[in-house]
């Protein structure tokens, strides 16, 4: 949520919940959100050095967010995924408020 640069970072982690509560004992601030459905998304995929060119890819969904006059709806989410070769890579997407152009 905040810029990947900052020394502290304001981050949301999101996950699957089978139960209908859980418990998290915590000193640091907690919220628990539900998201069902984001439309229209902008999304990229991050392979090779995740560490690396996860920020790579950050800067090129805000950059592409500001290029189109799109507005953030949502935090842009990150999903850990494996193929079924076991590679891992990183999904990046992010919510928007526009419509979707065509010359996206």
């Amino acid at each position: 949520m905040s810029d990947p640069t900052e020394e502290i970072m304001t981050a949301e982690i999101f996950f699957g919940v089978e139960e209908d509560q859980f418990n998290v004992e915590s000193e640091d601030y907690l919220r628990f959100r539900s998201y069902f459905s984001v439309s229209p998304m902008l999304m990229t995929r991050v392979e090779g050095n995740i560490n690396e060119q996860a920020q790579v890819k950050y800067w090129e969904l805000i950059e592409r967010l500001n290029h189109h006059g799109l507005e953030q709806a949502t935090p842009i989410f990150v999903e850990y995924k494996r193929t079924h070769s076991d590679k891992t890579y990183i999904e990046m997407s992010v919510g928007i408020d526009n419509d979707i152009r065509e010359e996206l």
